[in-house]
C-alpha cells in the first residue's frame, strides 16, 4: 500500500522504521501527519512487522513499505531509497515530535547549507520509574536540554536527525543508517549541527529484562557494523577497550547529568541499574567485534 503520487518533489521526507504492530506507531503519526502535509512533505513507514498501519486506513501523504522480518537498519535503508525529498529526517515509532518540528528542519537546512546532518533535542517521555530514566540518560542523555546550538560532534541518533539526501549513496547497506555511518561522515569532514529548537520526546519503557537486552543488542550491532571496516589490529584494540567500556559509559552518563544539572538524584539512585546496563552494552560490543552483529540488528527497535 502506498500513498498517492505527489505532483511536485516534496521538500521533506520523514522515514520511520518500525518492527512493531499498530497501534505502537499511532501517537507518533498523530504528531507528524498534519505538519508534514503542511510543508508538502511525505512520511515513509518502513514496516518489518507488516502490521504497523491498520489495513483500512489510508493516509494522503504516507508511503508504506513492508518487508517482513527486516531490521530497523534495513528498513531505514529501504525508506531512504524511496525518499524523494531533498531533506530526509528520521524519527522513531516510540517518539512524539514537536508541532513545528518539520517546519524547523526545513528552515535550519536552508539556513545552514554547509551542515549535512542536523539534529536536535531529545527529552524523556517515559518518567514512571528510575529504570526508565537510567535507560534514557545512558542512551539519549547528551541530547536532552540544555544543549548549545551550533556545530557539534554529537551523534543524536535516529530519534531526531535529518540530513541532506545528496550525501546518501544509492547503494545502501544496513550499516548506512546506523552509528558507524555517521562516524564515517565525521571522518570525511562533513559538518554536523545540533539545534535547541528541534524537539522530540522519546517514550520507551522496556522493563528490566527488555532494557538489558536492548542495550546488549545495540552494543553488538554497533560493534558488528564497525567490524567490517576495521583492520585486525584495530579490532583487537577495540576488543581490549571493552574491558573499561562499562566504567567509561557510567562516568560519561553521570558527568552528562551533573553538567546539565538535571536528574542528579535519579542517576545516583539508579547507579546499580546504570552499571548493569553499561555492562550489557560492553558485552554486546565485545561479541560484536569478535563475531559480528549476528541477529542483534533484528532485535533493536
Amino acid at each position: 500500500m502506498t500513498g498517492p503520487e505527489f505532483n511536485n518533489r516534496p521538500q521533506l521526507s520523514v522515514v520511520i522504521a518500525t518492527i512493531e504492530p499498530w497501534p505502537v506507531l499511532k501517537e507518533c503519526l498523530n504528531s507528524l501527519l498534519e505538519q508534514v502535509q503542511a510543508v508538502d512533505g511525505e512520511v515513509i513507514i518502513a514496516d518489518g512487522n507488516g502490521q504497523a498501519l491498520p489495513v483500512e486506513t489510508v493516509f494522503s501523504n504516507v508511503v508504506w513499505l513492508p518487508e517482513i522480518g527486516a531490521s530497523v537498519f534495513r528498513l531505514r535503508a529501504l525508506g531512504l531509497q524511496k525518499a524523494r525529498g531533498d531533506i530526509v529526517a528520521f524519527t522513531e515509532d516510540h517518539c512524539i515530535v514537536a508541532p513545528d518540528w518539520s517546519k524547523r528542519i526545513i528552515e535550519l537546512h536552508h539556513t545552514f547549507p554547509e551542515s549535512v546532518v542536523i539534529s536536535g533535542v531529545i527529552e524523556n517521555g517515559a518518567t514512571d520509574s528510575i529504570l526508565d530514566w537510567v535507560h534514557f540518560l545512558m542512551s539519549k542523555g547528551p541530547c536532552m536540554r540544555p544543549i548549545k546550538s551550533g556545530e557539534t560532534d554529537l551523534i543524536a541518533g535516529e530519534a531526531n536527525t535529518s540530513f541532506k539526501k545528496h550525501i546518501i549513496s544509492s547503494n545502501l547497506s544496513d550499516a548506512d543508517t546506523g552509528r558507524p555511518f555517521y562516524e564515517r561522515l565525521q571522518r570525511q569532514g562533513h559538518r554536523f549541527l545540533i539545534h535547541d529548537s528541534l524537539m522530540v520526546w522519546h517514550i520507551q519503557s522496556l522493563g528490566f529484562k527488555g532494557c538489558c537486552q536492548i542495550h546488549f543488542h545495540n552494543g553488538r550491532t554497533i560493534a558488528g557494523f564497525r567490524r567490517a571496516h576495521l583492520s585486525l589490529s584495530l579490532r583487537i584494540a577495540r576488543l581490549a577497550s571493552c574491558a573499561v567500556l562499562p566504567a567509561f559509559l557510567v562516568m560519561k552518563t553521570v558527568m552528562t547529568v551533573f553538567q546539565k544539572r538535571r536528574q542528579r538524584l535519579v542517576v545516583l539512585l539508579g547507579l546499580p541499574f546504570l552499571m548493569l546496563i553499561a555492562a550489557c552494552h560492553a558485552t554486546g560490543e565485545f561479541i560484536g567485534y569478535l563475531w559480528g552483529p549476528g541477529t542483534s540488528p533484528q532485535k533493536v527497535n
